[in-house]
């Protein structure tokens, strides 16, 4: 779908032009990149297994309370900062560049847990707890609220497209 200056731009319009992006299959993709790092971790492809172990019990519960604010920080940071980029920036934009924002900002935050995933699977392979697989446990399921179903985003295209007070 390609925009031309002579049509009119609306909520249909740019929920098309995000169709032909298609920000579902830039979600798959990230995540299949997760999946594809679990995989190699397990296969030794990667070798992290067991790096961190040995540390003395101080160390590692400096590793694991730093892991826990990581991810929980992280997690609060991508969903509060997509609030905030989608009223401070994305509302401020115009016409297209509002649509291409929002996709940047969705496309960004799931890349962001998708990060936070990779690294709860590495926590979890290089100190061979469980502690780690909570982690992109909790960064997985966060990423699932971040997938936008069609009636969504042609819902917040429609309300950004026409609620611009914000």
């Amino acid at each position: 779908f390609v925009f031309h200056r002579t049509t009119p731009f609306s909520s249909r319009n740019a929920f098309n032009f995000l169709r032909s992006r298609n920000i579902r299959w830039v979600y798959a993709v990230q995540m299949l990149v997760a999946v594809a790092f679990v995989a190699l971790c397990e296969w030794n492809v990667i070798p992290v297994e067991g790096m961190l172990v040995g540390m003395d019990a101080g160390t590692m519960y400096v590793v694991e309370v730093g892991m826990l604010a990581i991810v929980g920080i992280g997690i609060f940071a991508a969903l509060k900062g997509y609030d905030w980029l989608l009223h401070h920036r994305v509302l401020k934009a115009e016409g297209e560049h509002r649509v291409q924002l929002y996709q940047v900002c969705n496309i960004s935050r799931v890349a962001f847990l998708t990060f936070l995933v990779m690294l709860g699977v590495f926590f979890y392979y290089g100190t061979l707890e469980n502690w780690g697989m909570y982690y992109a446990l909790a960064a997985f399921v966060s990423s699932l609220f971040c997938l936008p179903s069609a009636e969504g985003v042609e819902i917040e295209l429609e309300s950004l497209l026409t609620n611009s007070k914000h």
